[in-house]
């Protein structure tokens, strides 16, 4: 790859040189060489400016190659432009709906029925929400004692039928992120509701659990900085069978997220296939990939190690992946993950002609993911 890409040092080094110059002979050089008339004021200024514009150029290129947002000069003037995307079936073959699975409906606890008599809720429950609604709440696991914030959806027909149980998403951000780059920057609600509008989906439940607080990057595992598999697995399955109004079949359960998301997603259906038996991976990676100094197991701790689990337990699970084609990082992970599948796991997987590694160019495939997991379960294909 040539030196001056985007993403390679000897670009910021040559960038942080100018800079240097620059201050040098902003700081430097020009007070003591001032010369008589306006044109000294106006040298002064464009060295001042050079200065700004050399500093934003050098932190926007070390930033892009620790988030590889843009990964070619390429990538950068596409915009958001990835080009159509190729799809690859691995492992077992995709078996389209061919008939829905029937509306599920029982007898549910008061606290199921009325969400409003919820305590976690409280009064953020609208007797009236034509679009749905979030609520969040701080939730404590109590077997972890980890207290994290959770968003959780509620679709326009939760509160109209109280009898009706409904298939759920668990929703994952990356890192660092929270739930809401899904309620204020994904408006994923409108994209579920897109789908479910067009025929494509069943009204699902959302619950989207924080699980990067204050820039710790825990990788959704059980480490050493706290159990945080086990957070979700356990005390926040048990917490949303108790309270949300659920159907109990892993096929009515799926996983999504981007980036360290992605993994998270991914990693939950693959360990605990029958709690969730759909994912749905943006340009995600199929091991933990730490940040520096936060590394809460060994490098090669085979729990974690997607491809080895798959290969050895052939969970029945079904994986949707999408990456931009310049992402590098997801793409090598994915090199590695793709000959360990095999039946009846199976792996959908959507290569995009450009595009780095940003919300941007994964935003117009969520909805396409979401009719993916429509047609392919029966109790999140359309009534």
């Amino acid at each position: 790859m040539p030196f001056y890409e985007l993403t390679q040092w000897p670009l910021l080094a040559l960038t942080l040189v100018f800079l240097a110059a620059s201050v040098t002979v902003a700081v430097a050089v020009l007070p003591r060489h001032r010369g008589p008339g306006p044109g000294k004021y106006l040298l002064q200024a464009a060295s001042i400016v050079m200065v700004t514009v050399l500093s934003i150029i050098a932190l926007f290129l070390k930033l892009n190659a620790d988030n590889q947002w843009y990964s070619s000069w390429a990538d950068l003037l596409n915009g958001d432009i990835a080009g159509p995307a190729q799809t690859t079936v691995l492992g077992a073959p995709v078996k389209k709906v061919i008939r829905e699975a029937p509306a599920t409906s029982g007898r549910f606890t008061q606290l199921q029925s009325n969400p409003a008599l919820n305590p976690d809720f409280g009064s953020q429950v609208k007797p009236k929400a034509a679009a749905g609604q979030w609520v969040s709440f701080t939730f404590t696991g109590p077997t972890t004692g980890i207290s994290q914030d959770v968003a959780v959806w509620l679709p326009p027909s939760y509160l109209k039928h109280p009898r009706r149980a409904y298939p759920l998403i668990t929703a994952f951000s990356g890192y660092p992120g929270s739930p809401a780059t899904y309620i204020q920057t994904l408006h994923y609600d409108r994209t579920v509701q897109d789908q479910v509008s067009q025929g494509r989906l069943r009204e699902p439940l959302v619950v989207v659990p924080d699980m990067f607080p204050a820039n710790l990057d825990t990788e959704c595992v059980d480490g050493s900085d706290g159990k945080y598999e086990s957070y979700v697995a356990v005390d926040l399955v048990n917490w949303i069978r108790k309270n949300l109004r659920t159907v109990d079949n892993p096929q009515a359960w799926a996983t999504t997220g981007y980036s360290a998301g992605g993994w998270c997603a991914t990693m939950f259906s693959v360990l605990h296939p029958r709690q969730w038996a759909s994912s749905i991976n943006f340009a995600g990676y199929f091991a933990p990939d730490y940040s520096p100094h936060q590394r809460w197991n060994t490098v090669r701790d085979p729990r974690y190690n997607l491809g080895t689990v798959v290969a050895r337990h052939r969970p029945a699970v079904a994986i949707w992946f999408f990456s931009g084609g310049d992402d590098r990082r997801p793409l090598r992970s994915l090199a590695a993950f793709e000959p360990q599948v095999s039946a009846p796991t199976s792996l959908v997987t959507n290569i995009s002609e450009f595009g780095g590694h940003r919300l941007n160019i994964w935003r117009p495939q969520m909805g396409s993911s979401l009719a993916w997991l429509g047609s392919v379960s029966g109790y999140f294909a359309p009534p």
